[in-house]
């Protein structure tokens, strides 16, 4: 047996996709479909902080007060 690794490009994944299930049944043992790693790790990035802004866990502060602070700190990189 053999393994292939393909990267396609997200708008063609369907097109694979209905090649794949178009094989004689049997050829293909199995397949996965595998994210991108930065993309998970960015997805899992923004559910936390989604899950901590909807439990109440995270301090909000206003848009403006938040900018001031982004400028403090780019700032303070230079």
């Amino acid at each position: 047996m053999k393994t292939i690794q393909l990267e396609i490009e997200d708008k063609s994944l369907d097109a694979v996709l209905t090649l794949i299930h178009s094989l004689k049944k049997g050829m293909i043992k199995k397949y996965e479909i595998k994210e991108d790693g930065s993309f998970c790790e960015t997805k899992a990035y923004f559910q936390n902080a989604y899950n901590e802004i909807k439990e109440g866990k995270a301090k909000l502060v206003p848009f403006n007060d938040g900018l001031g602070g982004l400028d403090d700190y780019i700032d303070s990189i230079k």
